[in-house]
């Protein structure tokens, strides 16, 4: 009875659904705050005496006010339940994610490879809202995301898999045990690495990878014809992401919650984490959004080509380089 307490402690309040809402709406601050330091401007300021931390509270009850219309002709089943489901996978693959010794709603032998097939559906999703909405901007956004993200999808899966070669494992627990006695992995992996911020901040959809949402050419993409609540539905699985695939980030290269002992593991790790998000964070505010052909080119030749060395790479760390 304790265990099955403590297991539903974890899915509602940490790392479960409370705490993500909470991650989530401090990450949009976070983001507005940096681009707007970065890019010399004003962020948030007036929404709370410290700095404006509440402007994402205060958008969100603005949102929850607005009224929730449909447009005419749109699929009202499909339209609603993508960002629906979306939100949901966003928690299912944090669901996956050790955050320190025993904090891990799932601990499974193949945690890696269900977070990525997890991933894999955000595509069918934003097709599907793009198209149940029954106008002619979101549809194309929508293709637009299918084109990317399965551009670069098979370079992120391949940019992991140098990290399972030379681990041995797919269990994310299991990677992070490796690292505990023989390193990082972003040293052997460091190509790999690189990869996979690149994919991932692709598979996000973020700039300069913004394309699916261009507001200059599409008005905002497949989330044009959304409105006030199921829009805050629409962005919020953006942040849940981002905190997911930079706690992956996490895992795999940067030892995930080790380090020195006085510090508790559940601070490293959220310490590491930070350190990725900002990272990401600054790519908003410092590169061009790329052309449509140069995104795709860019996907199925040099970071395919790149990943295919990259697990060379990881054979050669593992079994060494043969004599001739």
């Amino acid at each position: 009875m304790t265990d099955l307490i403590t297991y539903l402690l974890e899915i509602v309040v940490f790392p479960g659904l409370i705490s993500i809402a909470l991650l989530g709406a401090m990450l949009g601050w976070l983001e507005r705050k940096l681009t707007a330091r970065v890019q010399l401007r004003i962020g948030p300021l007036y929404s709370s005496p410290a700095g404006g931390i509440l402007q994402m509270f205060a958008d969100i009850v603005k949102l929850l006010f607005k009224e929730l219309s449909i447009p005419d002709g749109a699929d009202r089943f499909f339209f609603i339940m993508s960002p629906v489901t979306a939100l949901v996978i966003g928690g299912a693959l944090l669901g996956l994610i050790p955050f320190a010794p025993g904090i891990q709603i799932a601990d499974i032998q193949v945690g890696l490879p269900v977070f990525l097939a997890i991933v894999t559906l955000s595509p069918t999703l934003v097709l599907l809202a793009g198209w149940s909405a029954n106008s002619k901007f979101p549809f194309i956004g929508g293709l637009r995301a299918l084109f990317q993200q399965t551009a670069y999808e098979i370079p992120l899966w391949l940019s992991t898999l140098g990290v399972v070669m030379v681990t041995g494992t797919l269990s994310l627990s299991g990677i992070v045990q490796y690292q505990q006695s023989n390193g990082w992995l972003i040293v052997p992996q460091i190509l790999g690495a690189v990869l996979f911020i690149v994919t991932s901040t692709a598979e996000m959809e973020r700039l300069p990878f913004d394309l699916p949402e261009a507001e200059s050419e599409i008005m905002l993409g497949w989330q044009a014809e959304y409105p006030g609540p199921l829009f805050m539905l629409v962005q919020s699985p953006a942040f849940v992401k981002l905190y997911a695939f930079s706690a992956l980030f996490t895992t795999l290269y940067l030892g995930g919650y080790l380090g020195p002992a006085p510090i508790p593991p559940i601070v490293w790790f959220f310490a590491k984490t930070l350190v990725i998000i900002i990272a990401i964070m600054l790519f908003r505010s410092t590169f061009p959004r790329v052309r449509i052909d140069q995104l795709l080119r860019q996907g199925w030749t040099t970071l395919f080509t790149l990943a295919i060395v990259n697990i060379a790479i990881a054979y050669f760390v593992v079994v060494g380089i043969p004599r001739i």
